[in-house]
């Protein structure tokens, strides 16, 4: 854990060069941003029910560095908390750690490319999975301008789960397997604010979600999800600094068995539908 910290602490300084040199006229630029959230439950966006019995917290933090190309170097850290839980099965209240690295930059007009080396940690080493080291590549369609009132925001990732002892779906391959997901943020700006749609399917290898000669049914289908968002933004901030409050409401449906299976394991609850409700604060600089 100390070598990651100075790894990302390494980087946050050569992003801070790299805005230093700005003021020499090199255009270079250092931005922050954070979010932090409570929320119902916690599922990852590949249909994984972590959380299934209280409120979660999770922290999100990080930095940017943006030349004038549009190209942008990132790190930053996740954290999730599970302040309510069960002390028979679990070590602390710290539920997983996860830190980033990635660079993106844009291939054509509103069309976006970007990479993203991270590790998953577990909060309860002893009896959850293992560290878990991943790379994701994304493609991301900003449609519409400035003054577009409406705009759909397409994407894709592939997530490759690079190496690891343990499944990021807790069923499958552990390690050298992926998964893509597939979705849009379709947006309406509403006044100040706006209102969005998070949207997503994922697809991927069978032995992505379970292993070969298993008794559950294989997919190559993961989890569909949707949901509402609104956000409004906060206006006693000065200078380059903002922050907006939001709400959100997300609707997941497990189509793969396996992801119902990692479900009764992980929280002892069943069914492959599941609603979540959070609400937050996110800011940059």
């Amino acid at each position: 854990m100390r070598k990651t910290l100075l790894g990302i602490s390494a980087l946050a300084a050569l992003a801070i060069a790299s805005t230093a040199h700005a003021e020499d006229g090199d255009g270079w630029q250092l931005h922050g941003f954070g979010d932090i959230s409570v929320k119902s439950d916690y599922v990852t966006p590949r249909g994984l029910v972590v959380v299934d019995d209280g409120a979660t917290v999770q922290v999100l933090n990080g930095l940017v560095a943006a030349g004038p190309s549009g190209l942008a170097f990132h790190a930053g850290t996740w954290l999730d908390l599970n302040p309510g839980y069960n002390r028979a099965e679990n070590i602390t209240a710290v539920n997983e750690f996860d830190w980033f690295v990635g660079v993106s930059a844009p291939v054509a007009k509103g069309l976006t490319a970007g990479v993203e080396y991270s590790e998953f940690i577990s909060g309860q080493p002893s009896v959850a999975f293992k560290p878990e080291r991943n790379i994701e590549f994304s493609l991301k369609y900003a449609d519409g301008g400035p003054d577009s009132k409406v705009t759909i925001n397409p994407y894709a990732k592939l997530f490759w789960a690079v190496d690891s002892k343990s499944s990021t779906v807790v069923l499958g391959k552990a390690g050298d397997t992926f998964d893509v997901e597939l979705g849009m943020v379709p947006t309406i700006k509403v006044g100040e604010g706006t209102i969005s749609a998070p949207t997503w399917i994922t697809v991927g290898p069978k032995t992505y979600w379970g292993k070969k000669g298993d008794a559950i049914d294989d997919s190559n289908f993961g989890v569909f999800s949707t949901g509402v968002k609104g956000s409004v933004p906060l206006k006693f901030f000065k200078g380059g600094a903002s922050a907006s409050l939001y709400a959100q409401l997300q609707y997941y449906h497990l189509i793969n068995d396996n992801l119902q299976a990692a479900r009764f394991i992980l929280t002892r609850s069943t069914g492959n539908d599941k609603l979540t409700f959070a609400a937050g604060i996110s800011f940059g600089f």
